[in-house]
């Protein structure tokens, strides 16, 4: 016959382990730097970094079409566009982390860049969304995206 107190040991044991594959949760803080790790290949003009950040099945809404895509190929062609332009000295501002559970995380903001449009280089900015979430083998890449220009102003407050 086991002891009582054998038994309340192995009780314990078992539930301080954690089950293979599971992660803790991700913090803020942890969550800032993923997404500054994605946005810093924005402005490499290395079209393979850039997708690199996303998984392979993400939904995106580019700002300068209509509908959203799930087609890697279409993606690849809105990410050569941006990359065509020459992106510099891309800074986010207002940024907020939204934490879903131990493997998502939603960061917000507005993006801000300067493109190369002939001779000129002017200043462009958009909101954009992305849903980051870890995947299988532990990477973190972005499931879904939005991208949208900021509305012009009216006057109206």
């Amino acid at each position: 016959m086991h002891s009582p107190y054998l038994a309340a040991i192995f009780v314990m044991l078992a539930a301080c382990q954690q089950p293979a594959g599971t992660n803790s949760a991700v913090t803020e803080t942890e969550a800032q730097k993923i997404a500054l790790d994605a946005e810093s290949s924005f402005t490499t003009g290395d079209l393979g970094k850039i997708m690199d950040h996303y998984a392979d099945d993400a939904v995106m809404i580019d700002a300068a079409t209509v509908a959203p895509s799930n087609d890697r190929k279409v993606q690849a062609g809105w990410a050569r566009n941006f990359v065509s332009m020459k992106p510099t000295d891309y800074q986010v501002s207002g940024r907020q982390i939204q934490l879903i559970g131990n493997d998502a995380f939603i960061s917000t903001g507005i993006e801000s860049f300067t493109v190369e449009a002939g001779a000129a280089r002017p200043k462009v900015s958009a909101r954009f969304t992305d849903v980051f979430q870890r995947q299988k083998d532990g990477k973190w890449r972005i499931v879904n995206e939005h991208v949208s220009m900021p509305p012009t102003p009216t006057g109206q407050p």
